[in-house]
């Protein structure tokens, strides 16, 4: 991967959020944010005390799924452990780069979206099953899809990750490239096969290779892809 300054940033959060899983004793997945923020976990790094969010902190997925109060719950966890943690993210970032400021870097997020889906865990498992988004969200349980589909991003694998909401493009976001708005035929095929069937599918036509998934309740359907252009292939 080349060395970029976010690149050098995801990092310092990796290893930040590894130190702390690994005083809390934490070595596999899933991880309960709200137990760990019952237990005051943050006193293991000798951090302040977090500030509490509310349920009008900052979203980075859309919970309208099953379980969405369970999910919701962990995220807010995980954001009020990640405010303990983003004093010393700041202090190391700062330090790393001839004390830049940190402004415009959401921290909290960033960094809550690493306890819930630890990147050197994710990293090895997603590997092992493909990255079949179903069968990491039943390992990791506590974040919601979204994050662990957005979560893929940062992993060395090029792809691009778009999540459909009732037909329409919500996100669509790439490690590799800069994704037309539009999807592609094969992604489409994909895309409407999951839709219409609220099955997983997994297609490799026109140089595309597309996964798609169902994320889908009575009156609201999400699908997500994990597409690699062919460009982007080996």
């Amino acid at each position: 991967m080349i060395d970029t300054p976010l690149y050098d940033l995801h990092l310092l959060l990796d290893n930040l959020v590894q130190e702390f899983l690994v005083k809390a004793s934490l070595h596999q997945p899933p991880i309960d944010a709200y137990a760990l923020l019952n237990a005051k976990a943050w006193q293991l790094l000798e951090l302040d005390a977090p500030s509490i969010h509310s349920k009008k902190s900052v979203q980075v997925f859309d919970p309208k799924e099953s379980e969405s109060a369970e999910v919701k719950k962990q995220w807010i966890a995980a954001q009020s452990l990640a405010s303990s943690l983003q004093k010393e993210a700041k202090l190391r970032w700062e330090k790393s780069n001839d004390t830049q400021a940190a402004q415009g870097i959401s921290f909290i997020n960033l960094i809550a979206q690493r306890i819930l889906a630890p990147t050197q865990w994710l990293k090895t498992l997603a590997l092992s099953v493909d990255y079949d988004l179903l069968e990491l969200k039943r390992i990791f349980k506590t974040p919601a899809y979204e994050i662990i589909a957005l979560r893929m991003l940062d992993l060395d694998s090029p792809c691009i990750i778009t999540i459909v909401d009732n037909g329409h493009i919500f996100k669509r976001k790439s490690n590799c490239c800069n994704p037309p708005k539009t999807l592609s035929p094969t992604e489409s095929m994909v895309l409407n096969y999951v839709h219409e069937n609220s099955r997983p599918k997994k297609v490799n036509d026109q140089g595309w290779q597309v996964a798609g998934w169902p994320v889908h309740q009575l009156d609201w359907r999400r699908e997500i892809l994990r597409s690699i252009p062919p460009e982007s292939q080996d």
